[in-house]
């Protein structure tokens, strides 16, 4: 007579009602944790922005975001960490901007355009922000010349373009071109975003657009709409 024998059978236990309480209230935590922090960053913005880095302390950004005094040490450990994580988000938001602007075309001049668009974009979008950094301020001016500096390079990446196909004179030295253009776009980023209503933000970037590839010269590119 054969005996069969019946297989090992694993059963798995049914999961501790317990566990799964713990797991849920872990998540809510980490959740209530991610919007005090984005409140006081957004407060953060909005206290710097109004008021000045200086003048500004830990307790003004806690009470601005509802928060306990105590709370802002439990995500910066000071305002000035506060300040660096704004604007580092800053940073990579507008490099993101002008990085999708660079995979979108190849041709030299309309990617002069786009930057352009970036860049206008980005200050609407900022306004607080931008109001912070070009304040003058000795904090911002470290971050500032992070910005500038982004802008300068890929601004000369393009001239040097333009240059190699004898598009552009190649008497002007794309970088000391390119330093130039950012302090004026930086000029009139800075009055734009005070008061959006002094231009249309489509007049910005074609004045910025087309400063960049003629100056103040005309005849040099034709801008009209191509057929």
């Amino acid at each position: 007579m054969t005996v069969l024998s019946v297989p090992d059978m694993t059963v798995n236990p049914s999961p501790n009602p317990l566990t799964r309480r713990s797991a849920a209230r872990s998540t809510a935590a980490e959740r209530a944790r991610a919007a005090t922090r984005d409140r006081l960053l957004r407060s953060g913005r909005t206290l710097f922005a109004e008021q000045g880095l200086h003048q500004i302390t830990t307790h003004d950004i806690a009470a601005h975001a509802g928060v306990a005094a105590g709370t802002f040490y439990n995500h910066f450990g000071d305002k000035a960490a506060l300040f660096r994580e704004i604007t580092d988000q800053a940073l990579a938001d507008l490099t993101g901007r002008l990085d999708a602007m660079a995979l979108s075309t190849l041709d030299p001049q309309e990617s002069v355009r786009l930057q352009a668009t970036a860049l206008v974009g980005f200050a609407a979008d900022n306004r607080d922000l931008i109001r912070i950094l070009f304040s003058r301020e000795a904090d911002a001016a470290i971050v500032e010349t992070d910005i500038l500096q982004l802008m300068a390079n890929r601004a000369s990446v393009v001239r040097q373009q333009l240059v190699d196909e004898q598009r552009m004179p190649s008497e002007i030295d794309p970088d000391v071109f390119a330093q130039a253009l950012v302090g004026m776009w930086s000029r009139v980023l800075a009055w734009w975003a005070e008061d959006t209503s002094r231009a249309p933000q489509a007049v910005v970037i074609e004045t910025l657009t087309r400063i960049q590839l003629r100056g103040t010269h005309p005849g040099t590119f034709d801008f009209s709409e191509k057929s």
